[in-house]
């Protein structure tokens, strides 16, 4: 089967990533620095025969380069041709590319609803189901009367999640707290004060597989929540 324009670009990105880790001696999880030297030799490259200049992530041009045989392109500037999303995670040095960008605005229950839930209730603004927190109300997200929890599955496609924090309607408003953990770890944890009006928040998942939300305590609300 003949593969289209946008398929050869994906198995060179692969390709490149690939080569690229395997420098120096094949190791794949090599972190060290050395110098090496490289080959420009005007390479252009072309999408659909029509010429092309690939760029970083600031606009600047970068140019193909060759080593030991091996012709080197950028990641970011040769994927976008191929209309793919990059993103880079400095936390753990690691590159990753998706066929679908999320849009700005992703409501997070829409994109990866709960798959385990503990003493918690949904509210989705589709579906015209709504909360209240310091007298506004608030969708798109969840709520516990007691110790809940939430499980999602993030498939590490993810970077921030967004949401507003605070007390729902509830006569006790003392010993709560809301905490995200990603992949086992605690990233954030959240206290609420007895008198504090709702917070908004902004948690780095860092592209992590799972979410785990902890909230302990009643009446404690997580509304407006989107995903980046």
């Amino acid at each position: 089967m003949k593969q289209t324009t946008k398929e050869r670009l994906k198995g060179m990105v692969i390709g490149l990533i690939i080569g690229s880790l395997t420098v120096g001696g094949g190791v794949f999880a090599k972190n060290a620095t050395e110098m090496i030297e490289v080959e420009y030799s005007n390479i252009k490259v072309y999408k659909d025969n029509v010429l092309c200049e690939l760029k970083d992530a600031n606009g600047s041009v970068i140019e193909p380069f060759i080593y030991n045989g091996t012709t080197y392109m950028p990641v970011r500037g040769t994927a976008n041709l191929a209309d793919m999303q990059v993103t880079w995670d400095g936390l753990t040095q690691s590159v990753y590319l998706w066929d679908n960008m999320v849009p700005e605005g992703t409501v997070f229950l829409e994109e990866c609803p709960p798959y385990d839930m503990h003493s918690c209730s949904t509210y989705l603004s589709s579906k015209g189901k709504s909360f209240s927190m310091a007298g506004e109300k608030y969708s798109n997200g969840i709520t516990t009367s007691y110790n809940g929890s939430a499980l999602f599955n993030l498939n590490s496609k993810y970077s921030t999640l967004e949401c507003t924090i605070g007390h729902t309607d509830s006569e006790q408003r003392e010993g709560k707290s809301v905490s995200f953990v990603v992949d086992g770890r605690t990233i954030e944890e959240i206290e609420l004060e007895p008198e504090c009006l709702p917070k908004k928040v902004s948690i780095p998942v860092s592209y992590g597989l799972q979410l785990k939300i902890v909230l302990s305590g009643n009446g404690i609300g997580i509304g407006n929540m989107i995903i980046h």
